[in-house]
């Protein structure tokens, strides 16, 4: 374990989000009025067809990551199709690995699932998720269900030693002029930023690949049980990128890291709405990065840890690094 200095007080305008809702103007009476946040509930949510094995889906632009969906998200609709194929509630899910075969784009999808193998205790599926029309596959996940079992019970990993989420500032604001990365999924996102800096910050150095936040849907996906949805973890585990920049240091390139493939184990549930997120880049190299993730809630019970191959592409090739030009 080990401590991890406050990047400063978040601001009491960092407040007035709260929950569900987004203040926007007031009615003739002067009262406000109140614009929902998309739902991540909403977003992966399938729908049956004739084919027990053929599911659909749509999602919007407004979890896009920066140009198409997030690729969390689209796994998420994934794994949300294979439970209903499997339709065991005893088996919850406990791992999957994606592969991002082709670009899945905002909009109708479809969704068929294979059937591996379906076990009493344990079972194994996969689901091809891909825009509708398409035939090649897309977004191929691959997920292993089981039911609890005796075993041993311990939590060996340790969450890094930070405050609350409210001791943090939100994201960054860019000076004017100054071009900034910009992702509509993290709009659905209250961000504070235990350990992350961007490149117009100057007061910080580089040469440690690491990002340490705090995460909350602003729509909050809770469950009747009063869970918050697993899945939900998904799509904030794929969030690995800034963890390769923070070793460069100020002034680091703008650039895009589509997601080569991307792995999750999860390991419990929790009724908190924060999750604190460490990421950790392990190797950059011929144009792509290797990162971990773990998440934690604020009680400290490790939720999940995962893993995720990169690769980049740099909007301005003027900027990019050397390696990168050539």
């Amino acid at each position: 374990m080990y401590s991890v200095p406050a990047a400063g007080r978040a601001s009491d305008d960092s407040h007035t989000a709260l929950a569900a809702i987004a203040w926007t103007r007031l009615d003739a009476s002067g009262i406000p009025l109140r614009m929902s946040f998309p739902s991540f509930l909403d977003a992966t949510r399938v729908e049956a067809s004739e084919d027990p094995l053929r599911f659909q889906a749509d999602v919007g632009n407004e979890w896009n990551a920066p140009t198409f969906p997030c690729g969390g998200v689209v796994s998420a609709i994934a794994l949300r199709a294979m439970e209903a194929a499997l339709d065991d509630p005893n088996q919850r899910l406990r791992s999957f690995a994606t592969m991002f075969v082709s670009t899945v784009e905002p909009g109708a999808l479809t969704v068929d699932v294979r059937r591996l193998r379906i076990g009493k205790r344990m079972s194994q599926l996969q689901a091809d998720v891909r825009s509708v029309g398409r035939d090649e596959p897309g977004h191929v996940t691959t997920a292993a269900f089981g039911e609890s079992r005796p075993g041993f019970d311990f939590t060996y990993r340790a969450a890094p030693e930070v405050g609350p989420p409210d001791d943090y500032p939100g994201l960054a604001t860019p000076p004017p002029g100054v071009a900034a990365w910009r992702s509509s999924f993290f709009d659905n996102l209250d961000v504070r930023r235990v350990r992350s800096f961007a490149s117009f910050e100057t007061d910080w150095q580089g040469g440690r690949a690491e990002v340490i936040r705090w995460f909350r849907y602003k729509n909050p996906p809770r469950l009747a049980d009063g869970r918050i949805d697993p899945l939900s973890l998904v799509a904030l585990a794929d969030t690995m990128p800034p963890a390769i920049a923070q070793y460069h240091g100020p002034g680091f390139p703008l650039f895009h890291a589509p997601s080569v493939d991307l792995t999750l184990r999860l390991f419990a549930d929790t009724e908190d709405e924060w999750v604190l997120s460490q990421v950790i880049g392990h190797w950059a190299g011929d144009g792509y990065a290797s990162a971990e993730v773990a998440l934690w809630d604020r009680q400290r019970r490790l939720l999940a840890t995962g893993a995720q191959m990169m690769l980049f592409r740099f909007p301005d090739a003027v900027s990019a690094p050397p390696a990168a030009r050539a």
